[in-house]
């Protein structure tokens, strides 16, 4: 990334200062917390106070800032033992540099050296029904009931747990909320960091009467819809349901009527660019 006016820039992060260039910064990208700071040609924002001294104040902590600045400067990622992974992992997201930190900690993805990194032991036969990554990098793991959440270093978030209601399907809506399926139980939102179930997706007939079903295959577009199977009560009224993501409110429903059990579909995949959704049944 070029940079016309390479301009020195100093910190006062948490009482320590530090002073960089813009074409550090700009390591960072626009879309990170330095990228706010400045103009697209990393020029500085006129909104931007500076102390007498020409510092700009961060209310962080220092010695993880010492880290992450290092790691714009070099490309390369260096964390003293006094500081917690785990820390830096909360700082660098503060900081919209976790990218940075990932590419530097495990490389450029490369398909002809690909290495076994961490596993996720199940409690039982059959666990691991569904897995799904996040945004972030974590990840979300089915055991039976009990959905088991993860961040991008394997550590454990409080699990979802649905006590008696089996887990068919999962999804993420973003890095902070997934969304889960259970059959007899329907659909949820759950928070992703705390495990709270956030809403309940309802389905209604044509008169508006929210009907009980339960929720199988789950698939999401970039119109921020979501998309599950769906199979009423005594095995009937078949079909695809459809919810905005924002309200959570149902949009669309389409009944199965030409006997293909869309209630009972393994798979749903959003066709990006069609406009189609392609559903694989069973026989």
């Amino acid at each position: 990334m070029a940079i016309h006016n390479n301009i020195q820039v100093k910190f006062n992060v948490g009482g320590k200062i530090f002073q960089t260039t813009t074409s550090t910064l700009a390591n960072a990208g626009h879309n990170s917390f330095f990228g706010k700071m400045f103009d697209k040609n990393w020029n500085l924002q006129t909104y931007n106070s500076a102390d007498d001294d020409g510092n700009y104040f961060i209310d962080r902590k220092p010695d993880c800032f010492a880290v992450l600045l290092d790691l714009l400067r070099t490309g390369e990622l260096y964390i003293p033992s006094n500081i917690p992974e785990k820390l830096l992992h909360r700082e660098a997201l503060f900081y919209g540099l976790l990218d940075n930190v990932r590419s530097a900690k495990c490389g450029q993805f490369d398909g002809n050296r690909l290495r076994f990194s961490h596993s996720v032991t199940g409690q039982a036969p059959g666990d691991g029904t569904a897995i799904r990554g996040s945004p972030d990098g974590g990840c979300c793991v089915v055991h039976d009931i009990m959905v088991h959440v993860y961040d991008w270093m394997l550590e454990e978030h409080p699990p979802i747990n649905l006590d008696d209601q089996r887990v068919y399907d999962i999804g993420w809506v973003d890095s902070e909320t997934i969304v889960v399926s259970a059959g007899g139980g329907g659909m949820g939102l759950f928070s992703a960091a705390t495990g709270e179930l956030r809403h309940r997706f309802q389905v209604t007939n044509e008169d508006h009467q929210v009907k009980s079903y339960t929720a199988g295959a789950l698939s999401f577009n970039s119109d921020y819809k979501i998309f599950s199977s769906c199979k009423g009560e005594n095995n009937k009224e078949y079909g695809i349901g459809v919810w905005d993501q924002l309200t959570g409110k149902q949009i669309e429903f389409y009944y199965d009527q030409y006997g293909w059990s869309l209630g009972e579909a393994n798979r749903l995949q959003w066709l990006h660019g069609t406009n189609c959704l392609m559903v694989a049944t069973v026989t």
